[in-house]
């Protein structure tokens, strides 16, 4: 199984594993995160909480599940991941999607003013990992991903709006075939940053709540504390939440 996963992922730059966590499990982690501390909130046009940032470790449950996918991504890709950047994504009826974006690739300047290279400046090896807490659909807003583009920083950018976002050109998106991924709440995508992917507004009647982990090598060292810093601290006036938000 793991190796025809890594395959995928060589291939295409993402797969869906069905059935990961149970119902009892997602309530527990729904509990943890509404009532979870020394987080980041983020809130939609309505005033509706839109994004939680540093929670992969605000509960016992929550904290559980980083090390579960820390197992799962050393059984897939032979090697050991540490977190780089977390985030629960609650998209509420009507909430707005994401512009066709890359993760990762934009530049920002730091709090000297200096430009840096976005999540590049830390390292070059990015694994996004989404879990359902809710089903995904076409109809709720659903990510939709397109084929990894394998290639340097520094190519991937000229594709982008290079305005700070990691907002795909017209063109490029237009080029491109999106798959559209169903999932049930539970299962879970697991795909490269260099992966366009997008996700159109929430038609539904109730929310699409999803976490949204990225994990990076830990050969290379973490860069946890240090992402979240330099995003506070970006001098960025397009999008403080560095993210492609329509």
């Amino acid at each position: 199984m793991f190796d025809h996963l890594k395959k995928l992922y060589s291939q295409k730059g993402f797969f869906i594993i069905k059935n990961v966590l149970k119902d009892s499990e997602i309530n527990e982690l729904n509990n943890e995160i509404g009532i979870a501390n020394n987080v980041d909130k983020y809130f939609d046009k309505k005033g509706q909480i839109r994004r939680i940032e540093r929670i992969f470790d605000k509960g016992e449950n929550l904290y559980n599940l980083n090390l579960r996918i820390v197992e799962l991504l050393k059984k897939i890709f032979e090697e050991s991941f540490t977190i780089f950047k977390d985030k629960f994504n609650a998209k509420p009826p009507g909430g707005e999607g994401f512009f066709a974006h890359y993760d990762g690739i934009f530049e920002f300047k730091d709090n000297n003013l200096i430009k840096r290279k976005g999540w590049y400046e830390y390292t070059d090896i990015f694994v996004n990992i989404l879990i359902a807490l809710d089903s995904c659909s076409k109809e709720n807003g659903t990510i939709e991903i397109s084929n990894i583009h394998n290639d340097s920083f520094e190519n991937l950018l000229l594709n982008t709006k290079q305005d700070g976002t990691p907002d795909l050109l017209e063109a490029i998106e237009k080029s491109l075939i999106f798959e559209s991924i169903e999932l049930a709440a539970g299962d879970v995508v697991i795909f490269s940053n260099q992966c366009p992917h997008r996700s159109k507004k929430n038609y539904s009647s109730s929310s699409r709540r999803t976490l949204y982990y990225t994990y990076t090598p830990e050969k290379f060292g973490s860069f946890y504390e240090k992402y979240f810093f330099d995003k506070k601290n970006s001098k960025n006036t397009k999008s403080k939440s560095l993210s492609g938000e329509i």
